[in-house]
C-alpha cells in the first residue's frame, strides 16, 4: 500500500461514540490519490475505539458535562502505551504495510497525533509520516521539531500529498520538486518548498472515497457527510477556516453536489447527510437552486447544514423544509452584544431571538453552538449568555469553551510565552481546563460553565421527550389512518358482494 491516512482517536476516548463513519478531508485525499494511480486507505481512530467496546451509541444519553470530564480519560489512554487500542493500531499497520502514513492534525489533538506518529515509527522506522490539516499549516516549524514526523503538508493537500507519494516510489526522490511541503534534506536540515495555488474547479475532484475506509460498517454508521465549499466568507476571530483556505471561498456546482447525494443514497442505507461547510446558507441564489433541484428531482434524502442568524428568512426556511432539510446548526456563541461585536460575529442578540423563533415555528430542528470563556469576556457577559440560553428557541445546545487555535485572530494576539504555556493534554473545546477568560476568576468561570452544561442537558432532555411524543402520536395517527383505510376497503368489498 502506498499510503494509509489516519484520523486519530479523540472524541471516542472521552466517551462519545462516532456518528459519521469517515473524515471528509481524508476520504477526499484518498479519492484523489486513487485517481492518480496510488493505493491508499483511511483508518478512523474513533471507529477503532468503538469496535473495542460496547457498540451502543450514546446519542440520547450523552451528557456534555460528563464528556468534558472525559478529557482525563483521553489523557490517560494517550499516556498508556500498553492500552489495547495501540496494539490494535500496530496490528493494522503490520497487516497493510503502507509506505507512508498521513495523519490529520488538529491543534487540540496534538498529543494523540504525536502518539500515533511514534507508534508508526515503532512498527516500522522506514514508514514515512506526513502531517497535514490546520495545525501543520499554521505551525509547520513546530511540527517538524518532532523527529517522528518526516513531512508537513501545508494548506490544500491533494497536490502536495500526491507529490510526496510519487517521489517515495523513486530511488532518488527530489523533495524540492514537491510544492507546499516541509521536509528534511540529506543532512537533516528542515527545508520548505513554495506553495501551490488552490484547485480552482472543485467539480473536477472525485467524490469522497467512502469505500476506502478500513473499519467502517455503513449499516451502523448511517449518517453521511459532504462539503460544498472550501473556505468561509466570514471573519470570526476565533475561527481559522477562512485563512486555512486562502481567504476566499470556492464552491462546487449544485449539479455536482446533487450527483454525490444521489450516489450516497443509491450506495448506502442512510439516515441523513450533513453538509459540513463553514456556512452553507450564505449564498441565497445557490441555496435556492440547491433546494429547488432536490424538489424537482424528487430526491428523498434528509440533510442538515450550517446556518447563520443573519442570512435566513421565512421564504428560504420553508423552501429548505420542502427540500427535506432536517436540521440547522447555528453559531449563537454569546448572549452579550459586546462580545459578539468583539469576535466579529456580525449578529445581535435580537437577531438570534427573532430568527430562532422563526425557525422553531417553521419546524426545522436546530442545534445552537455556544462559546464561553473568550479572552476579555466578563462574568456579566457569561451571565448574559446563560440568560439567552434560557430564552432562545432551539432543540440542542453545543456548549464549547474557547480554545486558542493557530491561524485565528485571537491566537495571533497572544504572547509567545502564553502560546507555549498551553497544555494540549488538558485543553479542548469542552474541557474545564480550557481557561483563557482573563477577566473572570477561575471559580466564576467553572461555575458559569457548569450552569451552561446543565442548561444544555435540560434542553436536550426536553427535546428528547418532545420528539419521542411526536413520534408516538405520529405512529398512532398513521395506525388510525391505516385502520380507516382498511375499514373503507372492507365496506367497499362488502357492498360489492
Amino acid at each position: 500500500m502506498d499510503i494509509m491516512l489516519i484520523d486519530p482517536p479523540y472524541t471516542s476516548l472521552k466517551g462519545l461514540t462516532a456518528d459519521c463513519g469517515y473524515h471528509i478531508g481524508l476520504t477526499s485525499l484518498a479519492a484523489y490519490l486513487r485517481s492518480q494511480g496510488f493505493e491508499s486507505s483511511v483508518l478512523m481512530g474513533d471507529l477503532l475505539v468503538d469496535s473495542l467496546r460496547s457498540t451502543k451509541n450514546k446519542g440520547f444519553s450523552f451528557d456534555v458535562k460528563e464528556y468534558a470530564a472525559g478529557q482525563r480519560a483521553y489523557e490517560a489512554v494517550v499516556a498508556d502505551s500498553t492500552h489495547v487500542l495501540w496494539k490494535k493500531l500496530a496490528d493494522i499497520l503490520l497487516e497493510h504495510k503502507p509506505a507512508a502514513v498521513g495523519i490529520s492534525y488538529l491543534t487540540p489533538l496534538r498529543y494523540v497525533v504525536e502518539k500515533v506518529a511514534a507508534l508508526v515509527k515503532e512498527v516500522d522506522g522506514d514508514i514515512k509520516v506526513i502531517a497535514g490539516s490546520a495545525h501543520p499549516t499554521f505551525c509547520p516549524d513546530e511540527v517538524m521539531q518532532n523527529p517522528d514526523i518526516d513531512f508537513v503538508v501545508r494548506g490544500e493537500g491533494e497536490i502536495p500529498l500526491s507529490g510526496i507519494v510519487r517521489e517515495l516510489g523513486k530511488e532518488s526522490p527530489r523533495w524540492e520538486d514537491v510544492p507546499g511541503i516541509y521536509y528534511r534534506d540529506g543532512g537533516g536540515q528542515v527545508r520548505s518548498t513554495p506553495g501551490v495555488g488552490p484547485i480552482e474547479n472543485l467539480d473536477e475532484l472525485p467524490f469522497l472515497a467512502r469505500d476506502l475506509v478500513l473499519n467502517c460498517d455503513y449499516n451502523r454508521y448511517r449518517l453521511h457527510s459532504l462539503a460544498t465549499t472550501r473556505g468561509c466568507p466570514y471573519t470570526c476571530s476565533f475561527c481559522a477556516d477562512r485563512r486555512l483556505w486562502g481567504g476566499r471561498v470556492r464552491r462546487r456546482s449544485v449539479a455536482n453536489v446533487i450527483e454525490e447525494m444521489k450516489l450516497i443514497k443509491d450506495t448506502y442505507k442512510i439516515d441523513s447527510i450533513d453538509i459540513a461547510d463553514g456556512t452553507f446558507t450564505y449564498d441565497h441564489k445557490y441555496l435556492r437552486a440547491f433546494c429547488q433541484t432536490i424538489i424537482d428531482d424528487g430526491l428523498d434524502v434528509k440533510w442538515r447544514c450550517t446556518a447563520r442568524y443573519d442570512n435566513l428568512d421565512e421564504e428560504l426556511l420553508h423552501l429548505m423544509k420542502r427540500a427535506n432539510c432536517c436540521g440547522l446548526y447555528f453559531g449563537l456563541e454569546s448572549g452579550s452584544n459586546r462580545v459578539l461585536k468583539a469576535i466579529d460575529k456580525r449578529i445581535t442578540v435580537d437577531q438570534i431571538l427573532k430568527v430562532s423563533e422563526m425557525v422553531y415555528e417553521c419546524g426545522i430542528p436546530t442545534a445552537s453552538a455556544v462559546l464561553m470563556g473568550l479572552p476579555g469576556e466578563t462574568k456579566e457577559d457569561m451571565e448574559a449568555t446563560l440568560k439567552l440560553m434560557k430564552k432562545v428557541k432551539t432543540d440542542l445546545f453545543d456548549v464549547n469553551i474557547y480554545s486558542p487555535l493557530p491561524g485565528t485572530v485571537l491566537y495571533d494576539a497572544m504572547s509567545e510565552e502564553a502560546k507555549r504555556s498551553i497544555d494540549w493534554h488538558k485543553v479542548s473545546y469542552k474541557s474545564f481546563d480550557s481557561y483563557f477568560a482573563d477577566s473572570v476568576s477561575r471559580e466564576d468561570f467553572k461555575e458559569c460553565i457548569s450552569r451552561a452544561y446543565e442548561i444544555s442537558n435540560g434542553v436536550r432532555r426536553k427535546t428528547i421527550f418532545r420528539f419521542a411524543a411526536k413520534m408516538f402520536f405520529g405512529f398512532i395517527a398513521k395506525a388510525f389512518k391505516k385502520t380507516v383505510r382498511m375499514t373503507r376497503t372492507r365496506r367497499l368489498y362488502q357492498g360489492a358482494s
